[in-house]
């Protein structure tokens, strides 16, 4: 393996895990702050939908009727059981005047939301997994007592690593891969599309146009994040070397001693 391969795959390895870990690092900052739902409820859209299609659902009433507050708190809820194992979204309940108290969740989208946990639980090792691998690599360049690879040197073996994802993809059958990565998301016969009209859940969140939302603030938290491990990465690892270099030989150029006896 030569050099130039060599760098070309420590910066795909120091890439791919810089990249885990910021995904996850923007994904825990937005779990902390539900995912934005609020901002979102007023210029996403959210609340006008909700207003149009609650009237219209088939199993529940009176949620056109729950303030802004109320539904923010229920998709603090959602999220918070969502990122622990699933753990009380039947008890989920909201209620309005005029109205019964209701739960907010059927059995499908209870079903549904538990899957995500898993889903969510398996991301979670995938980014700890990142994480431990970024310190690897810094600790071995710090070891090695050289720089981290470029961010171009890294964008490089990002693409290379993307074009060989894309030929195995083609290889394989986009369709077959498509349902093959299907059935690993979500256990076959789980339903997880609802209609406004059957599911205060996705009338809510307006699915999928938070999720668009979301994956737009992530994807911008993501970028934020990895600059960020790159820039403090690369300075702490400058000034470790350069304080072990000095330790090693304070003086290594010493000037001829010019004294006569």
């Amino acid at each position: 393996m030569n050099s130039t391969v060599k760098k070309l795959f420590s910066a795909g390895i120091f890439s791919l895990s810089s990249v885990f870990l910021a995904f996850g690092l923007a994904w825990s900052l937005l779990y902390h702050i539900d995912f934005s739902y609020g901002r979102w409820h007023d210029v996403g859209g959210i609340g006008a939908a909700i207003e149009k299609y609650a009237p219209q659902n088939y199993y529940r009433s009176g949620f056109a009727d729950t303030t802004k507050a109320q539904r923010e708190s229920l998709f603090q809820q959602i999220n918070y059981s969502v990122h622990h194992d699933a753990v009380g979204l039947e008890s989920i309940v909201y209620s309005v005047p005029g109205h019964p108290t209701q739960t907010l969740l059927t059995a499908d989208e209870v079903g549904h939301l538990t899957d995500v946990a898993i889903l969510v639980n398996k991301v979670e090792w995938l980014v700890i997994l990142g994480a431990l691998g970024w310190l690897a690599m810094a600790i071995h360049y710090y070891r090695a007592r050289i720089r981290p690879p470029s961010v171009l040197n890294q964008c490089l073996a990002l693409l290379i690593l993307m074009a060989v994802f894309v030929l195995v993809l083609l290889v394989i059958g986009p369709t077959k891969a498509f349902s093959q990565m299907h059935e690993w998301v979500f256990p076959p016969g789980h339903p997880w599309f609802f209609y406004y009209q059957q599911s205060l859940m996705s009338t809510m969140m307006w699915a999928p146009v938070l999720f668009g939302w979301i994956a737009f603030e992530w994807a911008v938290l993501t970028l934020f994040f990895f600059g960020l491990l790159q820039f403090s990465v690369s300075r702490i690892l400058r000034r470790c070397v350069a304080v072990t270099l000095a330790d090693i030989d304070p003086n290594p150029n010493p000037s001829p001693n010019t004294d006569k006896a």
